[in-house]
């Protein structure tokens, strides 16, 4: 799939959240601000990002390979004392469902690291009341760039 199509399938994915005490859930949607129940849970952190370690480039992966990635990037993100919750990327009407991390507590420049490390094409940053927005990576490890 070419970056444009991919942007596009991004822009329109739901990032559902399971919040604190797991029954109740809040969806992330890029150009909308962050839901209230999400924004009382990040508090003075200011902002937050939904990330995975799932299909590195947007290429479907075995599952063994994506739970051994993901199970590594939730170790990074113990160790750099992240506060984290459990979340998946969905395309409404679609079957296809990527289980995420809407992270905060960690500076953007580890959340960038992690995105490399991972092949991620793309993260989701919401900051409190502002639209979501997609923050794009290149492959060299080189630049990254927000998408208002």
């Amino acid at each position: 799939m070419e970056q444009a199509e991919l942007l596009r399938v991004y822009a329109a994915c739901h990032y559902e959240t399971r919040l604190p005490g797991g029954r109740a859930r809040a969806v992330l949607r890029i150009g909308q601000p962050l839901p209230a129940a999400l924004q009382d849970w990040l508090g003075a952190a200011g902002w937050c990002a939904c990330i995975t370690a799932y299909n590195p480039r947007s290429v479907a992966q075995a599952a063994a390979l994506n739970r051994a990635a993901q199970h590594a990037l939730l170790s990074a993100l113990g160790e750099q004392g992240a506060r984290w919750l459990p979340a998946a990327g969905r395309l409404p009407g679609q079957p296809w469902r990527e289980p995420s991390l809407l992270v905060a507590d960690i500076p953007l420049d580890s959340i960038d690291r992690l995105a490399w490390r991972h092949s991620q094409n793309a993260i989701v940053l919401a900051h409190g009341k502002a639209p979501a927005q997609l923050r794009i990576y290149d492959h060299s490890g080189a630049s990254a760039r927000t998408l208002a």
